[in-house]
This record gives structure tokens, sequence and C-alpha cells, in this order.
């Protein structure tokens, strides 16, 4: 997965940081899923659930872009940006290689507003 936010200046890191916790957490096959009990056989990863996480994780930080890879974790291929990973009815999904990008901005980025 590659992550893309923008926080205040002098926040990067502690976002950086927390999004990838979260992540590493919510996609664990034993710690994780949408109720942390551990990831549901069969269950898609969905733009909108890893959304939430990266929103809740990181506080007043912008969520600008999430592109979901699927990835064959022997040969380090990932297929292409998609907005659900579906996985077999036996399967579980686990984290591999996120890359999370966290840029600063000042407080009225994003409004258009110049002062």
């Amino acid at each position: 997965m590659v992550a893309r936010l923008a926080a205040a200046p002098g926040d990067t890191d502690r976002v950086r940081d927390a999004a990838l916790a979260a992540l590493f957490r919510h996609l664990n096959p034993l710690h994780g899923g949408p109720d942390g009990t551990g990831w549901p056989f069969g269950r898609p990863v969905q733009y909108g659930d890893v959304f939430g996480v990266l929103q809740r994780a990181t506080g007043n930080a912008l969520v600008e872009e999430i592109l979901l890879f699927a990835a064959d974790p022997i040969t380090g291929r990932r297929g292409a940006p998609t907005d659900r990973i579906d996985v077999a009815a036996g399967a579980l999904v686990f984290s591999y290689q996120h890359q999370v990008v966290v840029t600063a901005v000042g407080p009225d980025a994003g409004t258009g507003i110049r002062g």
C-alpha cells in the first residue's frame, strides 16, 4: 500500500509513524481486522476501511491518496493499483511493505484561501 498524507509542519514524523503502526495493526491476521480480533478469512481489503484507519490514527492529518496493491511477498511483485483486494475464502491478509509519505502543509492548505 502507498499512502500520501498532509500534516502540519513539525508533525510529519509523528503522522508517518502513527499511519504505519495503524496499517500494520489493522492488516494483521492475528490481531487486526475491523474489530481487532484477527483478520476474517476471505475478507477483502477495501479503500474505505483503510481510509478510516488512517484518518483515525493520524488525527488532523489529511489523507490525500491511498493506492492498494496486491503483492507477492516471495517475488516482491505487486499488481495494479485498486480500490479493493479480494481474498480467497480460506486466506488471510497481512501487511507487506507499506509506503507512507507525509508532506508538511500550512494551516490554510487545501482551502484555496490565502491571507
